[in-house]
């Protein structure tokens, strides 16, 4: 029984330095792209729940006013994306929330147009 045993914690090591990897490898490859990113890992760097690991944003050369933002699920090593992951996402998307608002430093703060 004990030449079974699973090194949990190396496991997790494995996981979380290909995880991170995948990660940094998809940023390279937007950053070509000319996507700006935003990842969603937690302060010491591990993934953090929900299902979007990254947010890609890039404004539309024609029209300025125009941004395209995509929801990424990064997955590395041999994990791949499960459909039920595929169908969060999507849903993901239908419950974005969009506002607006304007900020303003005359001094020594900031003034938000509508406080969040």
């Amino acid at each position: 029984m004990a030449d079974k045993t699973i090194d949990w914690k190396a496991a997790q090591k494995r996981a979380h330095k290909t995880s991170k990897n995948a990660k940094t490898f998809t940023k390279v490859k937007l950053n070509k792209k000319g996507y700006r990113y935003v990842d969603f890992d937690s302060r010491k760097g591990y993934e953090y729940k929900g299902i979007v690991d990254l947010v890609a944003v890039k404004r539309d050369n024609k029209n300025p006013d125009n941004l395209e933002i995509i929801l990424f699920q990064i997955k590395g090593g041999s994990a791949r994306v499960k459909p039920n992951e595929k169908e969060r996402l999507k849903k993901a998307v239908t419950n974005l929330k969009v506002s607006w608002n304007t900020a303003q430093k005359p001094n020594q703060k900031v003034i938000l147009g509508k406080e969040i």
